[in-house]
């Protein structure tokens, strides 16, 4: 979801094959829904396998599981929505096409372009809409830039959430949840624009001067881990620390087939205690989030990894090209 291809219009393709790498991003074609998980989740039958489907750039509100965000009305309602919207006229699911978010083939999309639960993440087209954008034009989802703003459907999504808005739909009219557990969305976006800010800058800046991506450069980083070389990555510290042992602390990035660790070795030592420190403050929870991490990269239990003990290793610029 970093990559730093631009915005452009859609040409002309063979819409007969059942994959097009258009103008617009890498589509897969003609894929049978098995199940509507939620408002914003659905899984669908893909080489064989039942792959989710965690739809980019919007998140409908929980309809069934607390995790970290309520349970809400607006969610229930959502998900009632998507299970209407992926059912055919006699009650079957449908078939819908994949959509991501770069013009990379087929198999990067596949493999790069995951969650840290392992779900695709993509935009859903069924009979041609974007299923996306109608969940934010209708108020079911707020345009959900934590990750940085769309490089395809970017103005639409903003008019789409402008629309709904000015119209108080779903998670925009407070009677909805009124008396009921509810987000935050006066704390949230602004949060979430801080780090989509974050992550431009990554794109325009970082990406050109070198700066490696969990999810999308693993190959290269586990390739630097088995050289022993010294990389600078773009980290998201958001979770905080992942692991706390007796002789030091351990924050992972990615996903559980394409993590990196952090090493922070000494935890209770005087040196160590201003970079933790420095960590709550600045990084982690609902702060920056993102940063740049320079060190060597080994390998360490078969999982690349970088010992941070400097607060000089990181920075929230990336490094000079």
């Amino acid at each position: 979801f970093f990559s730093s291809r631009r915005r452009h219009t859609r040409s002309l393709c063979d819409w007969s094959s059942d994959v097009c790498s258009s103008d617009l991003g890498t589509t897969i074609k003609n894929l049978q829904v098995t199940k509507v998980v939620d408002g914003d989740t659905i899984k669908v039958l893909l080489n064989d396998k039942r792959e989710f489907i965690r739809l980019d750039y919007v998140d409908a509100e929980e309809s069934y599981s607390e995790y970290s965000k309520p349970v809400t009305e607006i969610g229930k309602q959502a998900a009632e929505m998507a299970i209407q919207y992926f059912a055919s006229p006699n009650g079957e699911l449908v078939e819908v096409d994949l959509e991501f978010d770069t013009d990379d083939p087929r198999e990067n999309c596949l493999e790069k372009y995951r969650d840290h639960q392992g779900r695709l993440i993509a935009y859903v087209h069924k009979n041609g809409e974007n299923f996306n954008i109608k969940l934010i034009k209708e108020g079911w989802s707020p345009y959900f830039f934590k990750y940085g703003y769309s490089r395809l459907y970017h103005q639409e999504m903003i008019v789409a959430e402008i629309e709904a808005q000015a119209n108080n739909l779903g998670v925009w009219n407070s009677q909805i949840n009124k008396g009921k557990r509810k987000r935050n969305y006066n704390l949230l976006v602004p949060w979430w624009s801080l780090r989509a800010s974050i992550v431009e800058n990554y794109r325009t800046y970082g990406i050109a001067a070198g700066v490696l991506e969990v999810r999308l450069d693993f190959p290269k980083i586990l390739a630097a881990a088995e050289a022993g070389e010294f990389i600078t990555v773009f980290f998201d510290l958001q979770n905080g620390v992942s692991k706390w042992l007796e002789n030091g602390a351990l924050i992972y990035d990615g996903t559980k087939d394409h993590r990196l660790k952090l090493w922070i070795p000494d935890t209770n030592s005087r040196e160590i205690k201003p970079l933790l420190q420095l960590l709550k403050n600045r990084y982690f929870g609902l702060a920056r989030g993102y940063v740049y991490i320079s060190g060597q990269v080994n390998m360490y239990r078969d999982k690349p990894e970088i010992i941070l003990s400097d607060i000089k290793q990181l920075s929230d610029f990336p490094p000079t090209v």
